[in-house]
């Protein structure tokens, strides 16, 4: 659906992933609201009530919210996206300088259905041989050996690994800086990931500036709840082995492990206070030192 001049001027200020939420929450608000009209309109028609005295006001911004949501609530969606989509409402109108509250608007509370999955080095490995596909054994490797996001796994290229891979250097180094946050950090790959990432690369031949795996996030996780009905049976809410859930085991396992917690954020690519950044200002060989020796153990199935 093609949206209106100001809106997309909106979008366009946006970064990707932010942008991709909102334009699905905006596109939503304005299949709703376009028997009134556009989403400009609807910001014009919230402006002028606003100025309008207690008694005049008809109150535009939160009527219109209330009855988003509960559209939004009879075609099914979650409580997660109902907020989502609604704060796509409110971000637009601040970025033009337009206050919207949701206090009385009855927006759900956004309650996660599923429980976390209790990953054990022994159920990573046999999640993992139930995935068929190289690509998909590749990418569920990497994030729990390295503790990568999805988004930063993603934006991977070639040129990320080349060098280090090319020589059989393992654990193999991804020295980067986090999408979500462009903190500069540095983790690595152990030596069972990297032999799962030559089953995939065996029959890819990708050039440097190429991205490492070909997919978007949508696909992986689509691949992964497939996966995870095999892997689980029936669950009820989100999927409970969802790509996410083996970044978050990486940090699980080597807390349990008692590997230094310092150690686990750098690695994750959270930002470390600068008071404690002394303590991470290894060289990318001590580092790959400190992974191999404390963290590589814990992250590798047995055979």
């Amino acid at each position: 659906m093609k949206f209106d001049a100001d809106t997309q001027e909106f979008l366009e200020a946006l970064d990707t992933s932010t942008r991709r939420v909102y334009t699905c929450g905006l596109d939503a608000f304005q299949t709703f609201y376009q028997p009134k009209g556009t989403i400009r309109d609807f910001l014009d028609q919230v402006e002028e009530d606003s100025l309008r005295s207690r008694r005049e006001k008809t109150r535009v911004a939160r009527n219109t919210l209330k009855d988003f949501v509960e559209w939004l609530q009879t075609r099914g969606y979650k409580p997660k996206t109902i907020r989502a989509y609604v704060a796509a409402v409110q971000s637009e109108a601040k970025y033009f300088d337009i206050s919207i509250s949701t206090r009385y608007v009855n927006v759900p509370t956004a309650k996660p259905f599923s429980s976390k999955f209790p990953w054990t080095i022994e159920d990573v490995s046999k999640f993992i041989n139930m995935v068929e596909k190289p690509l998909y054994k590749a990418i569920a490797a990497t994030i729990f050996q390295s503790g990568l996001s999805i988004s930063d796994l993603l934006a991977l290229t070639y040129e990320d690994i080349r060098s280090e891979y090319e020589d059989g250097t393992t654990p193999l180094c991804l020295d980067l800086s986090r999408k979500k946050t462009d903190v500069p950090f540095m983790t690595f790959i152990g030596e069972w990931g990297v032999s799962l990432l030559k089953e995939y690369l065996a029959d890819n031949n990708l050039n440097p500036q190429e991205r490492l795996f070909k997919v978007t996030a949508r696909a992986v996780e689509h691949y992964f709840k497939k996966v995870g009905r095999k892997f689980l049976g029936e669950y009820r809410g989100n999927n409970p082995v969802r790509p996410h859930s083996l970044r978050a085991a990486f940090r699980t396992l080597l807390s349990d492990h008692k590997v230094d917690p310092l150690y686990i954020e750098f690695w994750m690519g959270h930002r470390v206070p600068e008071q404690q950044r002394v303590y991470v200002s290894k060289s990318r060989e001590g580092w790959r030192e400190t992974y191999k020796t404390q963290a590589e153990p814990w992250l590798t199935p047995k055979v």
